[in-house]
């Protein structure tokens, strides 16, 4: 993927600092989850503005690298809004796993661990399950070169916020 500029208020921000950017924002989001214990309605309200922020930006950077034409943009972007809905979905397992991981770090029992395991390779078939149902879906509006585009795009996106994650969560005791 080149390099993208994006304008965001004063300050042009390179597409890979974007992301980076995007990633501080789950994680932020995460450990001010991790930290609340019990969440209030101000840790969700606050992780809802941030996930918007983060769906808005992810956005930007599909428009900016993924050329479609007027009739194939029409298609696209309600399907991929309802796609990053059902990924939105995914994405709040995780959340709650990680959010689980930090609530028990240092009193992980074998149980909890193989509960944990189990849904972290759930979560991670179900995401595979909306990938294999959009596909044929996107290949209908955009050729299937695109849908590959799109999709790379996506996985670059991901693998900067785990990557990002990764760096911040302790392997377990």
């Amino acid at each position: 993927m080149g390099r993208v500029h994006q304008k965001v208020g004063q300050y042009t921000i390179k597409e890979d600092d974007e992301m980076k950017r995007l990633s501080y924002l789950i994680l932020a989001g995460i450990l001010d989850l991790a930290s609340a214990g019990p969440l209030c309605a101000q840790a969700r309200s606050e992780i809802e503005v941030t996930r918007a922020e983060i769906q808005t930006n992810r956005q930007a950077i599909v428009s900016a690298n993924l050329s479609l034409s007027d009739v194939q943009a029409e298609g696209f972007w309600p399907l991929y809004r309802e796609y990053r809905k059902e990924m939105d979905q995914i994405g709040d397992r995780t959340v709650k796993l990680i959010t689980d991981f930090a609530a028990t770090y240092g009193m992980m029992t074998d149980e909890k661990a193989t509960a944990m395991l189990a849904e972290f390779l759930d979560v991670q078939k179900d995401a595979i399950k909306v990938k294999n149902k959009y596909t044929p879906r996107f290949t209908k509006i955009m050729p299937a070169k695109n849908v590959l585009r799109f999709y790379q795009i996506e996985n670059k996106m991901d693998t900067i916020v785990m990557m990002n994650l990764a760096d911040q969560i302790p392997l377990s005791k």
